[in-house]
């Protein structure tokens, strides 16, 4: 049965001499791997369409009760190619792909994150986009789509308030008041502007975003905020390779 659909390329691994394997993630079937035959040859017409981001539009043979489907052609989309030329961005447009990779369920379609995945490299694409509050609204727009969002209005333990702040603990699922629990010295402290721009990455759309006024420290306490309360709710996203890199960037 041959399967029509549009994905974008999380990565590859060379195979034999010719050949790849490629890990996409499909509109209609979610995460999809395909072994492409012949594609590293200099003859083949798809040499090179395989890139980490290339946004594809492809045919494959699907196999039933087989992990590894077999690429039939294919096309260009978008190649997304200004990432290219600034490594920040490049940075974290590899992110977005080994979180969407590690975290989404394969051959489970969630055309929502295949859209926000779309949208998440073109504007890392754009050059007038602010690269890091970009990748933060993708993040937690991901974590909503697949049902964690972090609670900002209300302490999970007492009902309070956040409006002031709050603080995620390394043993908590999410932000508690300052008057619940006693104080952890490994707890990432979240001020009432850090609140609510986390409020507005959750609520507002692409058009609506707007650079928060964070100083550095606040700047990498948000970054701590977001990776730990990740960790914690999606097992396989620990130990991401990217975030080695992000880390030296924004750590």
């Amino acid at each position: 049965m041959i399967i029509d659909t549009e994905a974008v390329v999380l990565r590859t691994l060379n195979h034999g001499d010719t050949s790849k394997i490629v890990t996409l993630y499909s509109r209609e079937t979610g995460r999809l791997k395909l072994i492409a035959k012949g594609v590293r040859s200099r003859k083949s017409k798809s040499q090179g369409l395989f890139q980490p981001t290339h946004y594809l539009r492809l045919a494959y043979y699907e196999k039933q009760r087989s992990e590894l489907q077999l690429f039939k052609n294919g096309e260009l989309v978008k190649g997304f190619y200004q990432l290219e030329s600034d490594f920040d961005r490049l940075t974290l447009a590899q992110v977005v792909l080994e979180l969407v990779d590690r975290a989404a369920e394969k051959e489970e379609p969630h055309p929502e994150v295949f859209d926000l995945l779309i949208q998440a490299l073109e504007h890392l694409n754009d050059m007038d986009q602010p690269t890091s509050v970009v990748y933060w609204f993708f993040h937690l727009q991901f974590l909503r789509a697949m049902g964690f969002r972090p609670e900002t209005d209300r302490c999970p333990l007492c009902s309070r308030s956040l409006s002031a702040g709050g603080n995620l603990k390394p043993r908590l699922p999410g932000i508690t008041c300052n008057e619940c629990e006693a104080e952890d010295p490994e707890e990432i402290k979240l001020n009432a502007g850090q609140i609510r721009t986390l409020q507005d990455l959750l609520d507002r759309s692409w058009e609506e975003l707007e650079e928060p006024g964070f100083s550095e420290t606040e700047r990498r306490r948000f970054w701590d905020f977001l990776w730990r309360y990740t960790r914690y709710h999606i097992e396989p996203t620990r130990n991401m390779r990217s975030l080695e890199v992000l880390k030296q960037l924004y750590g």
